[in-house]
C-alpha cells in the first residue's frame, strides 16, 4: 500500500457500498471518468478492508505500462516476487497467489481492459481466497465482476442559500477546503467566499482532480478571482504537480488521454454527440450523428463502448434511456468538433432535427400523445435552446428560430413564456421583413404576452400580426392574429369585452378553414368560455364548455380537457351554485394539470377552489389557497376574473375577519407545488417530523416524506399514487434524495431512514 500524501475527504457512503459489495463478490471494478478519484477510493478501501486480508493487501499501479505483454511481469514486480528462470512471471504469480487471502488492486487498467480482464480471471479461478479491485475508466467484461460507477463529489446548489451555512458538509467544498488549506496556510471557508467557493465547486463539477488543480491557482488568485475566471477551465488549470502522472498535470492532457483511448470511429461520436445538452436518446444520435463515416448499425455499439469508456453516462428516465457527459468532457467534446470537417454541419443538424421534433408534437399534441409529448419536449428542452441559439447567431438562420419558437401551446407546457419571449424578440430584430413567419411570431408574442399582463405588447404586437396577415393574405395568419385580437379585448375592461366575441368567431371560421392543428382551435374556446361567463352569457359558454369537453375526451387529448373541467366548475359554481359539483370537476382539473408544467392553468384551477372553500365555510382553508395563488399571479403578472376574486376574498375575510385573514394568506404563499396540490386535494402537509429525524441531511419536508415512502418498499408509481403527483415528479424526487445524501440505491435510503428514526440512546 502507498503512503497517503494527502487527506481522504468524503466517500464514506461510497466506502461502505465498496466494503459490502466484497462480502459476495471477488472482482469489483470502479468505474468512471479520469480524475473523478477511483484511485483515491480504491486505495482508501483497501485501506479499511486490510484486516480482512490476513495475508496482505498488494497495489499495482499500471498507468505507465504501455505494453500488454508486460501485464504479469509488473504485477509480479509490484507483488516483489523473485524472478524464477524456469518459469515465466504468470506462473510465478499462480504460485504466489495460491491458497493466500489477499486484496490485489489493479489501479488505471483502462488502456490494457483485454489483458487486465485475462490476467484477473486467471488468477480469481486459481486462486480461491484471492480478491480484487480494479480501477478503469471501463468494465472488463468477465464472469463474476461487480461493476461500481463512482461519482463526481456531491456540490451544493449555488442557488440554495441555505447552503452557504453549510458548505463544507459538502464533499467538494470540503474537498477544496482541505486542498487549499495545503496551497495557502490557515486558508478556511467563511461567509466572505463562501458563495465563491460553491460557485467554484458547483461549476467544476464535484471532480475531484479539477478541484485539486484549480487550488494550485490560490497561489496567485483568490477564491473570487479563481471562480470569475473558472468558466475557461482548460486554460486555467494547466499547471498540476510535477509528482503526479503526467496525464494527471492538467484535465487537458487528463482527458486527451480519455479521447487517445478511442477508437477513431468513438473519437467521431463523443465529438459529434457533443452537440447535445441535457442529455439525448439513441435517436437523436442517428438523426443528428449518422452519416458514411459512422452508420446507423454502428451507433449502438459505440455508444455502449462510450458508456463501458465513462465518456458517457447512461441514465433511465421515465422508462427511456438517455445518455449525457459531464459538462467537462461535452466541452473537450465541442473543442474536438469546432476543429473537424464536422464543425458546421453537426450544429445545422442538430438544429433541423430539434425543428422537426416541434413540428411533430404541433401535429400530435391534440391527441392520445400528449403527455408522452410533453414529458418528450421537457427533456429535450435544452437542447430546444440550443438549436434557438444557433438560428439566432448564425447568419441567415433566423427565420427557421422564428418557426421553432412560433408555437404558444409548447412555451406553455414547458412553462416557460418569459424565454419565448426572449427568442421571439431576438428572432424579429433580424428577421422583420412582414413575413407569414413574421405576422406569425408577432401574435405568437402577443398571445403570450397576455398571460404575463403586457397589454400594450399584447395589443401592438396582435394588430401588426394582422395587418401583415391582410398583406400577406394569409388565413392561417388572420386566423391567429384574430383570435389574439379577441384575447387583448377580453383581458381588458368590461366595456372592452363584448367586442371580443365577433373575433373570437371570425377567427374560429378560419381556423375551420385552413386546417390548422386542432390546439389553436381548442385554446380559442376556452378564452372565448370566460369571457362568455364574465359577459354573463352562461349557456353559450356551458355549450362551449360541454362540446370541448367531449371532444378532448373523445380524442384523449388532456390539456384543453382540463380548461374544460375548469370552464364547467366555474360555472357550477357561478350559475348553477352548485359547489360540490364544481369542487368535483376542479379537482379533476387540477390531476390533470399535475402531470403538465401549466403555472397558468394551476393558477386558475386553485383560485376557484378557494371561491369554492369560501362558499363552503372552509375559510381559513380558503385564505390558504389564496395566499398560494397570489404567489402564481405575482410570477405570471396577470389575474384573470379579478371582480370574482374580490367578492370571494370579501366573504372569507368577513368570515375571518382582517387579522385571521392575512395570517392564513401568509401561510398559504411559502407552500412548494407539492403542498399546494396536497392543500387544495385535503391531503395533509406534513410539517412536523418526529424529533430523531432533526437530521434530514438537506431534504425537504416533501423528500423526506418520499424517503420515508421509499423505506417502506414503494416503488416510484406507487409514490406517486400516495401522493397524487406525477411519476415523473416522484422520480424526480428519489433522484435529488439519492444526490443529497450521497447514495446510489433505494435500500441505502431505506438504511439511511431507519438510522434517523432509530432513538436516541439505541443503536
Amino acid at each position: 500500500m502507498p503512503a497517503d500524501l494527502t487527506s481522504f475527504v468524503g466517500r464514506r457512503h461510497d466506502l461502505v457500498a465498496v466494503r459490502q459489495l466484497f462480502e459476495s463478490a471477488r472482482l469489483v471494478t470502479l468505474t468512471g471518468m479520469g480524475g473523478v478519484g477511483k484511485t483515491r477510493l480504491a486505495l482508501q478501501s483497501a485501506l479499511d478492508m486490510q484486516r480482512a486480508f490476513p495475508d496482505g493487501t498488494y497495489v499495482v499501479e499500471l498507468a505507465s505500462l504501455t505494453d500488454p505483454d508486460l501485464l504479469a511481469q509488473t504485477v509480479r514486480d509490484a507483488l516483489r516476487i523473485r524472478e524464477q528462470p524456469s518459469s515465466g512471471p504468470l506462473a510465478a504469480l499462480e504460485e504466489f497467489v495460491g491458497e493466500r487471502s489477499m486484496l490485489l488492486v489493479l489501479d488505471n487498467c483502462e488502456h490494457l481492459v483485454d489483458a487486465t480482464a485475462d490476467l484477473a480471471d486467471h488468477l480469481l479461478r486459481r486462486a480461491p481466497q484471492l480478491k480484487v479491485l480494479v480501477t478503469s475508466r471501463q468494465a472488463l467484461r468477465i464472469v463474476g465482476e461487480h461493476l461500481y460507477p463512482v461519482a463526481p463529489l456531491l456540490t451544493p446548489d449555488p442557488d440554495d442559500t441555505l447552503a452557504l451555512g453549510r458548505a463544507e458538509k459538502y464533499p467538494a467544498v470540503a474537498l477544496f477546503a482541505d486542498r487549499a488549506a495545503a496551497v495557502v496556510p490557515g486558508f478556511a471557508i467563511t461567509a466572505e467566499n463562501a458563495r465563491a467557493v460553491i460557485r467554484l465547486c458547483h461549476r467544476l463539477e464535484g471532480i475531484p482532480l479539477a478541484i485539486e488543480l484549480a487550488c494550485v491557482r490560490l497561489r496567485a488568485l483568490t477564491v473570487t478571482e479563481l471562480a470569475g475566471r473558472v468558466d475557461d477551465r482548460f486554460e486555467m488549470l494547466r499547471e498540476g504537480s510535477r509528482n503526479l502522472p503526467a496525464r494527471h498535470q492538467t484535465l487537458q492532457s487528463l482527458i486527451d488521454w480519455s479521447y487517445d483511448l478511442c477508437t477513431p470511429v468513438e473519437q467521431r461520436l463523443w465529438a459529434r454527440s457533443s452537440i447535445f445538452i441535457g442529455g439525448f436518446g439513441t435517436d437523436a444520435l442517428e438523426a443528428v450523428c449518422v452519416d458514411e463515416r459512422i452508420g446507423t448499425e454502428a451507433v449502438l455499439d459505440t455508444v455502449a463502448r462510450l458508456v463501458d469508456k465513462s465518456v458517457l453516462i447512461r441514465e433511465e428516465q421515465a422508462g427511456h434511456i438517455r445518455f449525457r457527459m459531464l459538462e467537462t468532457l461535452r466541452e473537450y467534446g465541442r473543442s474536438r468538433l469546432a476543429d473537424s470537417p464536422d464543425a458546421a454541419a453537426i450544429p445545422r443538424r442538430h438544429r433541423d432535427w430539434c425543428a422537426g421534433l416541434i413540428a411533430t408534437a404541433e401535429l400530435e399534441w391534440s391527441g392520445p400523445r400528449q403527455e408522452e409529448w410533453a414529458h418528450r419536449l421537457q427533456r429535450e428542452h435544452a437542447n430546444i435552446r440550443q438549436a434557438l441559439e444557433y438560428c439566432m447567431t448564425t447568419p441567415g438562420e433566423a427565420r427557421v428560430g422564428l418557426v421553432m419558437a412560433s408555437v404558444p401551446w409548447f412555451w406553455g407546457a414547458m412553462d416557460h413564456l418569459t424565454e419565448a419571449r426572449l427568442w421571439l424578440d431576438r428572432g424579429l430584430a433580424q428577421h422583420d421583413d412582414r413575413s407569414i413567419e413574421s405576422a406569425w411570431a408577432y401574435a405568437t408574442a402577443a398571445y403570450i404576452a397576455g398571460f404575463q399582463g403586457d397589454a400594450s405588447i399584447m395589443s401592438t404586437y396582435a394588430e401588426l400580426a394582422y395587418e401583415i396577415g391582410i398583406e400577406v393574405d394569409d388565413v392561417r395568419v388572420l386566423g391567429f392574429a384574430n383570435h389574439v385580437r379577441g384575447f387583448v379585448r377580453s383581458l381588458g375592461t368590461e366595456a372592452d369585452l363584448p367586442g371580443a366575441i365577433p373575433l373570437f368567431d371570425e377567427a374560429l371560421a378560419q381556423y375551420a378553414a385552413c386546417g390548422l392543428p386542432q390546439q389553436y382551435a381548442e385554446s380559442l374556446k376556452v378564452e372565448m368560455g370566460a369571457t362568455l361567463i364574465m359577459l354573463g352569457d352562461h349557456d353559450r359558454a356551458t355549450a362551449i364548455a360541454n362540446e370541448l369537453h367531449d371532444r378532448c375526451s373523445r380524442v384523449g387529448e388532456r390539456w384543453n380537457l382540463s380548461y374544460a373541467l375548469w370552464l364547467r366548475g366555474l360555472l357550477a359554481l357561478i350559475h348553477d351554485d352548485d359547489p360540490a359539483t364544481a369542487e368535483r370537476e376542479m379537482l379533476a382539473s387540477l390531476r390533470i394539470k399535475r402531470v403538465f408544467n401549466d403555472t397558468l392553468g394551476l393558477g386558475l384551477t386553485l383560485e376557484i377552489l378557494a371561491w369554492v372553500a369560501a362558499v363552503t365555510g372552509e375559510a381559513d382553508r380558503a385564505a390558504r389557497l389564496f395566499g398560494a395563488t397570489d404567489q402564481i399571479w405575482r410570477t405570471l403578472g396577470t389575474r384573470q376574473l379579478r371582480g370574482y376574486r374580490r367578492r370571494y376574498e370579501a366573504m372569507v375575510r368577513k368570515q375571518l375577519g382582517d387579522a385571521r385573514f392575512e395570517t392564513a394568506c401568509a401561510q398559504g404563499r411559502p407552500l412548494d407545488v407539492d403542498e399546494v396540490f396536497a392543500l387544495a386535494l385535503r391531503d395533509p402537509i406534513e410539517h412536523d417530523l418526529p424529533e430523531p429525524v432533526a437530521r434530514t441531511g438537506g431534504l425537504t419536508t416533501r423528500e423526506l416524506q418520499v424517503a420515508r415512502l421509499v423505506a417502506d418498499g414503494m416503488s416510484n408509481k406507487e409514490i406517486a399514487a400516495r401522493l397524487v403527483i406525477s411519476l415523473r415528479t416522484a422520480e424526480g424526487h428519489v433522484v435529488r434524495i439519492l444526490t443529497k445524501l450521497g447514495f446510489k440505491s433505494r435500500s441505502q435510503i431505506a438504511t439511511w431512514v431507519a438510522e434517523q428514526t432509530t432513538p436516541r440512546g439505541r443503536t
